[in-house]
């Protein structure tokens, strides 16, 4: 039988989702208290792994199991066993094609940013990229992003994926309270670090050191060196999954 998670955590204190030797990772703290729970080993696939530090509000896995479960209780003893920054949402049973991951048809992402005076609260959650940008190029930069595109120029060097490209449904800056502000960004599926260097790219753009119709020549040119840095994961959230 086979179970859907929603998921939220801060990922602050995590080395990413995904287990790795002698890290502590969101996918092990969940398969272990799982495993107690069911009284059964539980192995958690998740939509997609994210970075250590990266968070999520709606992070989708799912788990299968030898006999049913009761879900109510599930949920229940399970937060009481998790740390205070992981929580499980909701358990359903699910039919058994259904995949976390491979079913998934777009995902959207959050990165907050600040800018001004450094702000405790913001800083808590966001990244503080200087004192001035000029959000409007950014915000028409926006719009040279969405599309089918080869995304090797957004992609870390060090991965093994062969297949960059992605198609970006949205991309947008949205003013969420004086001087903090996040870009929202949906697609079909994202590269390693995609969204981090995406927004140190619009950032060179408020910065002045790039104007908005650059982002064509750095796309169409697939060179990872032109595009700008990789942001910090704290201003990184998993928003939502869409099946």
């Amino acid at each position: 039988m086979r179970y859907k998670l929603i998921v939220s955590y801060i990922g602050t204190n995590y080395s990413g989702f995904q287990i790795q030797n002698n890290k502590k990772t969101i996918q092990q703290i969940l398969q272990d208290v799982l495993s107690k729970v069911c009284q059964l080993q539980i192995t958690v696939i998740a939509s997609g792994r994210t970075d250590a530090g990266v968070s999520a509000i709606s992070q989708v896995c799912h788990f299968d199991t030898s006999k049913e479960i009761n879900e109510k209780k599930c949920l229940s003893y399970s937060n009481s066993l998790l740390p205070k920054d992981i929580r499980i949402l909701s358990i359903e049973k699910v039919d058994d094609n259904f995949h976390a991951r491979y079913n998934a048809k777009q995902k959207t992402y959050d990165y907050f940013f600040y800018v001004g005076m450094k702000n405790s609260v913001y800083e808590s959650f966001a990244t503080h990229v200087g004192i001035n940008l000029d959000i409007q190029e950014m915000i028409n930069a926006c719009q040279f992003i969405i599309g089918e595109h080869d995304f090797s120029c957004f992609c870390a060097s060090n991965t093994n994926v062969k297949d960059k490209v992605r198609i970006i449904y949205d991309c947008k800056i949205i003013e969420v309270d004086e001087h903090l502000y996040k870009l929202e960004i949906t697609g079909n599926g994202f590269l390693y670090n995609m969204v981090r260097i995406i927004v140190g790219t619009l950032v060179m753009v408020g910065q002045k050191k790039l104007k908005s119709s650059d982002i064509v020549k750095i796309i169409n040119m697939r060179d990872r060196s032109k595009a700008g840095k990789t942001m910090p994961s704290k201003g990184l959230i998993l928003k939502k999954v869409v099946y």
